[in-house]
């Protein structure tokens, strides 16, 4: 089974690379959207975010397994840095989801685009007025989505490199 870890620690990285750059498209506009003003814009910025999301989805699903299967293999679930890391990688996909359901699902409602309450998908509805949509991009802060999607994964990788214990 030792012979597997190479690969499994290739997939591991690759997927963690590729969920990061599936997701560059969701941090650009995480970043922009609050200078916006036109709908169309807007629409345009949710929707490049939104393309990725099934790349994002399975390069975040390897992440986990793999991140899962090997501790099994090399038996080092008494090590208390991976159970740290398990736990802060369960506290950035809650709250990076939480986040994205008060904020952007609710944004693509606004702006007239087809959009999703929880895991249910609703057709477009009629946007809303300039001004509710200017209130609600007034709202979002990137301070929070930068603390929980980059601070918290940058522990996790020095807990995975340096394994303090």
């Amino acid at each position: 089974m030792l012979a597997y870890i190479p690969w499994l620690i290739f997939l591991h990285t690759l997927s963690a690379l590729m969920f990061f750059l599936s997701h560059g498209a969701s941090v650009a506009m995480a970043f922009q959207i609050r200078k916006e003003k036109e709908f169309a814009r807007i629409r345009a910025m949710l929707d490049l975010s939104g393309s990725m999301f099934v790349v994002m989805g399975i390069s975040f699903l390897v992440l986990g397994v793999t991140g899962l299967v090997m501790p099994f293999i090399l038996k080092i679930w008494d090590k208390g840095w991976v159970w740290t890391s398990i736990v802060l990688m369960i506290i950035v996909t809650v709250e990076m989801t939480l986040m994205s359901e008060k904020r952007y699902k609710l944004l693509r409602k606004l702006v007239g685009l087809p959009f999703m309450q929880g895991n249910k998908q609703f057709p477009a509805v009629p946007p809303a007025s300039q001004q509710e949509v200017e209130a609600h991009i007034g709202k979002l802060r990137v301070e929070e989505l930068v603390i929980v999607g980059i601070v918290i994964p940058v522990i996790v990788l020095w807990l995975m490199i340096f394994k303090p214990f």
